[in-house]
């Protein structure tokens, strides 16, 4: 009796581990009836509140003050990918973890959204001849597509299409509040290409490559220490041609970003006798269209 009573044990406890092994049903809505996402990056957090507004809750997997270039999802990171079904992302190399994260969280029906879809890209090869480094394999794009006012729209509109599609009921909202984002971005492009117009063709120098699409729009040429990927520092070679660069270019401000490191840049302008000036690429932090705004500005000083 004793052995039969230690199997019924076994195998009770045997059903209650499997039970709690079993896959959850994930509900996107939650307690508080707003749709539960997750997202990877700062601005892709930023559109997806921008668009769902009070009607979203999202979990950002890299925190403020994060390299997002360098970050590595930890066991709490991935069991948030357990809550929802949603995943927004922005792609080209800049959430290269989220497939891995994806796979060891074991939410088979997590949905992932590139929030690149659509947007006008700019290859990386095309950039070498405005970079001191080579690039990377982390892809063939730049991915810094948000300090775009075009491909913030789309992908905007990227956001406001799937969450619609998560809740039909709340279309009408979600579409009246990415009416009002692109009304904003239209003006403040309007109003900034007016004002870059008389520096078509000027060159400003920042800490790494991050401004491609940027310069694209506004007509400006983009010099950095780094690359796109932050991929090192540069050779003492092409150090010497920036600095050559700076200098026959009258360039006074070289412009640094939080995230990287400074001592470069730092070199940079001491030996070329300009000052240096933070800027804020949004990978980490700081609000979308106020932070453009103020990085456009920064760039119009430095012309002045």
């Amino acid at each position: 009796m004793k052995k039969i009573g230690l199997i019924l044990t076994a195998l009770v406890l045997s059903v209650a581990f499997f039970a709690g092994c079993t896959p959850k049903t994930v509900n996107n809505e939650g307690n508080n009836g707003k749709i539960k996402v997750s997202t990877t990056i700062n601005p892709v957090d930023q559109l997806v509140n921008i668009i769902g507004k009070d009607r979203v809750e999202t979990s950002r997997m890299v925190p403020a003050g994060s390299e997002p270039h360098d970050f590595e999802p930890t066991i709490k990171d991935m069991g948030l990918l357990t809550e929802t079904n949603l995943l927004f992302t922005n792609g080209l190399g800049m959430d290269t973890w989220v497939d891995k994260a994806v796979e060891n969280s074991g939410n088979k029906s997590l949905k992932i959204v590139d929030l690149s879809t659509g947007v006008d890209l700019i290859p990386l090869d095309g950039q070498k001849s405005e970079t001191t480094v080579e690039q990377n394999a982390q892809g063939p794009n730049d991915p810094h597509i948000w300090l775009s006012l075009d491909a913030l729209v789309i992908m905007a509109e990227n956001v406001e299409k799937e969450l619609s599609l998560v809740s039909p009921k709340d279309e009408t909202f979600f579409k009246g509040n990415l009416e009002t984002f692109k009304t904003e971005a239209a003006a403040m492009k309007v109003e900034y290409e007016e004002k870059f117009k008389p520096y078509k063709g000027k060159a400003f120098v920042t800490g790494h490559a991050a401004f491609g699409y940027l310069t694209r729009e506004l007509g400006l040429i983009q010099k950095a220490v780094e690359g796109p990927f932050q991929e090192g520092e540069p050779t003492p070679k092409s150090l010497e041609e920036l600095i050559s660069f700076v200098k026959s270019e009258g360039i006074k401000t070289i412009f640094l970003e939080e995230q990287s490191s400074p001592k470069v840049s730092e070199t940079l302008a001491r030996e070329t006798g300009s000052k240096t000036v933070v800027i804020n690429p949004l990978e980490s932090d700081g609000e979308l269209l106020p932070t453009l705004k103020e990085t456009y500005d920064k760039i119009l000083a430095s012309f002045n």
